[in-house]
């Protein structure tokens, strides 16, 4: 029954009964149907919003690991230059 009002599966049948005995549950059941209504739109906005922050945080971590690799493969580039510009092998460059 609150399942039906939730949804909105026919609950005007029995709702029209309800209210020739309680003339004011409708209030209620309006209520009841908008906070559902809120909580379930929270709840998958929340769903949403946690999955994109872990996609970010992933993406993050991939950038730095991107970053740390062609560092590092500047860095053998670079000692490479310079074992080729020290001709005497001495460990330093001179001109």
């Amino acid at each position: 029954t609150l399942v039906q009002v939730l949804t909105g599966d026919s609950f005007h049948s029995f709702m029209r009964e309800i209210l020739y005995f309680v003339p004011g549950s409708w209030v209620y059941f309006y209520s009841y149907i908008a906070f559902a209504v809120i909580v379930l739109m929270n709840l998958v906005t929340a769903i949403i919003v946690e999955n994109a922050m872990q996609t970010s945080a992933n993406d993050h971590e991939q950038q730095l690991q991107e970053k740390s690799a062609k560092e590092s493969k500047q860095i053998k580039e670079l000692m490479h230059i310079f074992e080729l510009m020290d001709e005497d092998h001495s460990g330093t460059i001179s001109w």
